[in-house]
């Protein structure tokens, strides 16, 4: 049996003795094996016990089918602060045209740490604050956000050239790094 055999029975056992991380878990697994409606059974048995890591993995399997469903799940899951529930929530809410409340999500998932976030929001407020925009964008573009370094080298070509060059370098550097 290879390791990956091992992990699935190991978890299975675990999520079937009622462990909800485990049934999360297990739904992660069977997913990438491409088992979707038995990861869905997971996320789902999860979620339903309280677990916001399986709420938020339920949301984003259900997202193109049953994007009302996502959202009810996702909604669950923010008040717990599940960093990714509260970006998805953001996501979800922006594309659909609810920018001041894809805003407050995002604020919440890019005050976690979550460069995506970081950069959708900063993204939603450059015409209002600009230069909170800035900041945020610096704040991505230091967790290697490739993105957001380009973003603040072109925000910073006129008044910070220096700095501009500096974030523009760092950019080219991370994504031939990724690429390569």
């Amino acid at each position: 049996m290879d390791a990956n055999s091992e992990l699935e029975v190991s978890t299975r056992k675990a999520a079937e003795a009622g462990n909800v991380q485990a049934m999360s878990n297990l739904g992660g697994l069977l997913l990438v094996k491409g088992q979707y409606e038995e990861a869905e059974r997971w996320f789902r048995q999860s979620a339903e016990r309280g677990d916001p890591t399986g709420m938020s993995n339920l949301a984003a399997l259900l997202s193109d089918r049953a994007p009302a469903e996502a959202e009810t799940w996702l909604r669950r899951a923010a008040p717990h602060r599940e960093t990714q529930a509260l970006h998805n929530l953001g996501f979800m809410l922006h594309q659909r045209g609810a920018v001041d409340e894809a805003a407050k999500w995002y604020l919440m998932a890019a005050q976690r740490g979550y460069a995506s976030s970081m950069y959708n929001y900063a993204k939603l407020i450059e015409e209002t604050d600009p230069l909170e925009a800035d900041r945020w964008w610096e704040r991505a573009a230091g967790t290697g956000d490739v993105g957001s370094m380009r973003k603040l080298a072109e925000r910073l070509q006129v008044r910070d050239p220096e700095r501009a060059a500096a974030w523009a370098r760092k950019a080219e550097e991370s994504a031939r790094g990724a690429s390569g």
